[in-house]
């Protein structure tokens, strides 16, 4: 009988036939340049992509990344990854048809470079599969979604026949292939999928690319003539104002929208778009022949006062006549010194605003001539409460210091004092709202769809008011009103599809809006965090969604509770089915699981690890080296717990040598405490080197990085470590151990590359105790074993000390200088000898050199 050959692996798709994976046959390759182009050409099997990034680039973000780096890689090339699968230390995807992209990635040693010095390599593994009709097809996918949304193309600014690829790579066609317009070949293929349908090409009268990462408009030539009634360029890439401009030369439309692009942030813009204004009569709303390197709205509808209607404290009986008013009105607040920032002034206007009236958005704000300027429409309600209920003032808060503590004080809380006033006063109907300008519903709907992210079914409001496209309009969601609205948007836009909600530094006050999340029936995670919540009272009426998870912490509310099982309870009794909190998942007993590390930002994972790991080796072998480790002005303290009283007479001598240099106050005289701490390197170490020898268990090390930033970093480390024996006589005492470093950054943009900065630890601080009961038991259970490679593992300093001596002895730009030696490992005498093989190949180009 034969034997049926089983696949190694099985993809299966809801639409599509299923992908049988085989690695029998499969052609591996890794590091290297060349490959067999005849496997590579056969276009019905399928090959593999697997990127190893060991753990390094996890979540959502570490796919997009990884997805950038490629796509980048090959720019210019069609490459549609299919079947995305990641993993802990590696992600894996399919791919045929896409040699051109591949010739790419080989000429890269199928190794990538990403932002932050991470490095990334890529394991191709041809003929994993055979290709059989009825399977996913990316070309297939893209007419699928291009032909449903030839039936529903919009109706927008009168013109019917828009055909709208905005966020195109979300399409539901694409659950399991990643189409990218922000590759060039990927653009042209959609491009030239529309301009050859004729049938369909003759209908539409526009079309929307916004918000699709475009970084070139080349593509777009195959519309060369067509005059569009709208070209929608907003929110994507596009950075080089003369490249946009000769990509543009062809193309017509009497509306162009360039919003949101990086071009348009550009000293030189708008003039630079001169040559091609003739091709477009708007231009983001604006009509071509207003536009001017300074031009705003405010400039254009502010010119001179007698344009508006002026309402202060002596006509405010007069704010009646603009009842009906559908014109910008103009806030103008006095501030001569400038004393107050925009984030300032919106903080404290918001305060006198009535959440039972219109909402209110200010736009188009500028500080000129001593005053902050904003327009408002649409908000007659809210205008007139602050005409005659706050009198057009603004009341500044202050914080006064508690009175100094005596025997009869009781009350040490700082006092809140509203005894500052700015006076300010109305523009009236200072210019009639013209099609193009803000509107916020519309600002609205944008910013949502940029920050849904339909693959993790995540909404991401977090900083809402940073949100690209919003620079020039003010929502304000501490507002309960405005934000219920913002939510209501989404909700029906999004419906079940959302399961996550994040929300975290919005300045929200309370968050009871469980009706309007109602619709998002699948929610199971909101993101409060670091907002201005007060009380639990205030976000109660969510828990009637069944929250899974809730992070809260960084708000007012946390500092009410001293311990975690307060808290956690608390929290439960309004959020029962609830098992992560902050982010820590809840355990049965009600108590949260404790974390072995924890980093305040993972950017700091690397140097953490270098830095715990070359300390207490260094530490461990010779103390002497740890010398330039210290800042000139450290300074070292030791404190030592440790019990005697089980310890043989010999033993307690060794932690004599411990408490001679300790500085616990509850067991020393005070006349020791200042001298029991030890300033500058010299002194450090000096102490150092009279402690007694040690092995660390580092296996058990739990590390903390509570601030990591561009001037502090600050590392805890707890474990436990051997106090070696000095002879054979006596024995080994287990020592538990608590360490804190603080380092702060003595030397930036080090290095040739300028990217290097260097630290010092300022502070030392040492406690030494009796280890407890668990910590004794795992001790030394586990053992690592540290072959020579990790061992002689070079340092990011020594990879710059090589890289400078490669550029003295080649005279190669860094880029090619880093790319010999990764090649060679950073192996020297290698990396010289690839040079030179590469210089015999004619391999070099001449723009390689300094």
């Amino acid at each position: 009988m034969s034997t049926l050959k089983c696949p190694d692996e099985v993809l299966h798709f809801p639409n599509h036939m299923s992908i049988e994976i085989n690695y029998r046959n499969a052609i591996t390759y890794y590091k290297c340049k060349q490959y067999d182009e005849k496997v590579m050409n056969q276009g019905f099997i399928w090959h593999q992509i697997v990127v190893q990034h060991y753990g390094k680039l996890m979540g959502i973000e570490g796919k997009y990344a990884i997805l950038e780096a490629i796509f980048a890689a090959v720019e210019g090339e069609e490459f549609y990854p299919v079947a995305y699968r990641r993993g802990n230390k590696e992600d894996r995807f399919l791919v045929r048809q896409c040699q051109p992209a591949m010739d790419k990635l080989f000429a890269r040693n199928l190794c990538l470079h990403l932002p932050k010095g991470v490095v990334i390599h890529l394991k191709v593994q041809l003929n994993v599969g055979e290709f059989k009709y009825g399977q996913v097809s990316p070309i297939s996918q893209v007419t699928k979604a291009l032909n449903a949304l030839y039936g529903r193309m919009e109706h927008r600014n009168g013109e019917d026949g828009i055909l709208n690829l905005s966020l195109f790579a979300q399409n539901p066609e694409f659950y399991d292939v990643v189409v990218n317009l922000s590759n060039r070949g990927v653009l042209e293929r959609v491009c030239d999928l529309i301009y050859r349908n004729d049938e369909q090409f003759r209908t539409i009268n526009g079309i929307i690319l916004s918000s699709n990462e475009i970084n070139t408009l080349a593509p777009l030539k195959l519309f060369s003539g067509v005059q569009f009634a709208i070209l929608d360029l907003s929110d994507n890439l596009l950075r080089s104002p003369s490249r946009t401009c000769r990509d543009l030369e062809p193309l017509k439309a009497d509306e162009l929208m360039l919003q949101g692009n990086p071009l348009t942030k550009a000293v030189t813009y708008p003039e630079c778009l001169r040559p091609v204004l003739k091709n477009f009569k708007k231009i983001d709303g604006i009509p071509s022949e207003n536009l001017s390197s300074d031009y705003t709205p405010l400039d254009n509808l502010m010119q001179t006062e007698s344009e508006g209607y002026r309402i202060d404290w002596s006509n405010k009986t007069d704010i009646n006549k603009f009842e009906n008013s559908t014109d910008w009105h103009a806030f103008m607040i006095p501030d001569e010194k400038h004393q107050f920032s925009k984030e300032e002034i919106f903080d404290y206007f918001f305060l006198t605003i009535s959440n039972n009236l219109s909402d209110i958005y200010p736009c188009y704000y500028k500080f000129n001539s001593g005053e902050h300027q904003f327009l408002v429409r649409n908000c007659f309600s809210q205008i007139k409460h602050l005409v005659d209920t706050c009198n057009l003032e603004i009341k500044i808060p202050r914080l006064e210091a508690p009175p100094p503590p005596t025997n009869t004080t009781t009350d040490f809380t700082p006092q809140l004092h509203m005894d500052k006033t700015v006076v300010y006063y109305l523009m009236m109907n200072i210019s009639p709202f013209k099609k193009g300008q803000l509107e916020p519903m519309e600002c609205i709907e944008k910013a949502l769809n940029r920050r849904f992210s339909a693959m993790d079914r995540m909404l991401d409001l977090n900083n809402f008011q940073n949100i690209e496209g919003l620079e020039n309009i003010v929502i304000n969601l501490s507002s309960p009103k405005i934000l219920t609205r913002v939510l209501m948007q989404a909700s029906r836009k999004f419906l079940s599809t959302c399961i996550e909600l994040r929300l975290a530094h919005n300045k929200i006050l309370s968050a009871n809006f469980s009706k309007v999340l109602a619709m998002m029936s699948n929610l199971k995670a909101i993101d409060l965090g670091n907002n201005w919540i007060h009380d639990l009272y205030d976000i109660k009426d969510i828990g009637v969604l069944g929250i899974r998870s809730l992070r809260l912490d960084g708000n007012p509310l946390c500092s009410k509770y001293c311990f975690a099982g307060e808290y956690i309870k608390t929290v439960k009794k309004y959020f029962p089915d609830l098992k992560v909190l902050d982010n820590v998942e809840i355990t049965a007993k009600g108590n949260l699981t404790s974390q072995k590390n924890f980093l305040c930002d993972t950017a700091g994972y690397d140097f953490v690890n270098e830095f715990v790991t070359r300390y207490f080796q260094t530490y461990e072998n010779d103390r002497v080296y740890l010398k330039d480790l210290y800042h000139p002005k450290s300074v070292l303290t030791l404190t030592c717990n440790y019990n005697l009283a089980k310890l043989p007479a010999q033993n307690s001598k060794r932690i004599l040598k411990y408490l001679n240099v300790s500085r616990n106050i509850l067991k020393i005289e005070f006349n020791r405490a200042y001298t029991s701490m030890y300033f500058g390197p010299s002194e450090i170490i000096r102490v150092l080197m009279e402690l007694p020898g040690t092995t660390h268990d580092m296996l058990t090390f739990s590390t903390d990085c509570m601030v990591y930033n561009e001037n502090m970093i600050v590392i805890t480390v707890n474990g436990v470590y051997l106090d070696q024996a000095p002879s054979i006589m006596e024995t080994d005492i287990l020592m538990g151990f608590s360490r804190t470093f603080i380092l702060k950054p003595v030397k930036r943009n080090a290095g040739p590359l300028k990217m290097i900065t260097n630290y010092q630890i300022i502070n030392d601080q040492l406690n030494v105790f009796t280890p407890t009961a668990t910590q004794t038991k795992i001790a030394f259970k586990y053992f690592k074993s540290e072959d020579k490679s990790k061992k002689d593992e070079l340092t990011l300093n020594d990879k710059e000390a090589l890289l400078v001596m490669f550029q003295e002895a080649t005279s190669l730009k860094s880029i090619w200088c880093t790319r010999c030696l990764d090649e060679a490992n950073w192996n020297f005498e290698n990396a010289l000898e690839i040079f030179l093989q590469l210089s015999e190949k004619k391999e070099i180009p001449d723009t390689a050199f300094n």
